[in-house]
């Protein structure tokens, strides 16, 4: 599956309600069993919200969604969505949970009332690559960040409004945990040296994928083509960028890091065609 040519990539110009709406309707990098759908997500009335927030030339996203960690940066984002989408409240986010010792035991990332319905949220955005794509194997550009890791703290995560700890501060907040619904919102890419990830239980048959490669002497950038270095905090969406942002392979540099690929199109930009890996 080539995510970049769905047609919403073409569609929205906004940097950040880009990168938003990735969050609201890409596939999960792996699966949790309690995965919060797009439509609810959505709403009824959200896509249409979504973009006539891009079509507003004159709209911004508040001067706080901004963040050098991507992983916060996406909880800003969301957070946004949830306090002003339509269908959505947002009752609160970064819940801390302690134990009767007051031992930390975990943290309610978001809070939020959708259509009537409380739901406890767990997010996460990871890029994890390996040769051949199996889970075990599967590390972040700090290789130190596991996928196996993730995937178990976040199942720890989504069982915190079950514990007495966790139903005792969702009282506080005016929230019966019998009625909560825990769910993950899992997003970001797998790399293989084949551009794809093997049949496997942990993987959704439709999560983006992209290639992992060793150095720049790789195939996949030979010939004409145009490159862009992502930025720390440019992973969510596809790229799109102007002409003076893109580069040759050999002005790429050697750093460990992730590298869109990316064609002009008739609206003028340098839109993602494919995303690769860089890690040696």
């Amino acid at each position: 599956m080539n995510y970049a040519l769905d047609a919403l990539w073409w569609r929205l110009v906004n940097p950040q309600l880009r990168d938003l709406a990735s969050l609201l309707t890409a596939p999960a990098l792996w699966q949790t069993g309690c995965e919060l759908g797009v439509r609810t997500l959505l709403g009824d009335e959200g896509f249409r919200y979504l973009l006539d927030l891009d079509d507003d030339v004159n709209f911004r996203l508040p001067e706080t969604v901004a963040h050098p960690l991507l992983g916060k940066y996406a909880e800003h984002l969301l957070a946004f969505w949830l306090q002003h989408a339509p269908h959505s409240r947002l009752l609160a986010r970064n819940v801390q949970v302690f134990d009767e010792d007051n031992r930390s035991v975990g943290e309610f990332d978001l809070l939020s009332e959708m259509n009537g319905v409380v739901y406890h949220i767990e997010l996460a955005c990871k890029y994890f690559g390996a040769a051949d794509g199996q889970p075990e194997k599967m590390v972040g550009l700090n290789v130190h960040d596991r996928l196996l890791n993730k995937i178990s703290k976040l199942n720890q995560q989504l069982g915190l409004a079950q514990t007495p700890a966790g139903r005792k501060v969702l009282a506080e907040y005016g929230v019966n945990a019998d009625a909560v619904k825990s769910v993950s919102v899992v997003r970001g890419m797998g790399f293989t040296v084949s551009g794809s990830l093997p049949a496997h239980d942990v993987y959704p048959v439709n999560a983006w994928v992209g290639k992992l490669v060793g150095d720049l002497d790789d195939d996949v950038f030979s010939g004409e083509k145009w490159f862009y270095r992502l930025p720390k905090t440019g992973f969510l969406a596809p790229a799109r960028i102007s002409g003076s942002l893109k580069m040759a392979a050999a002005d790429l540099g050697d750093a460990d890091g992730l590298i869109a690929e990316v064609v002009q199109r008739p609206d003028g930009a340098w839109h993602e065609v494919q995303r690769v890996m860089l890690r040696k």
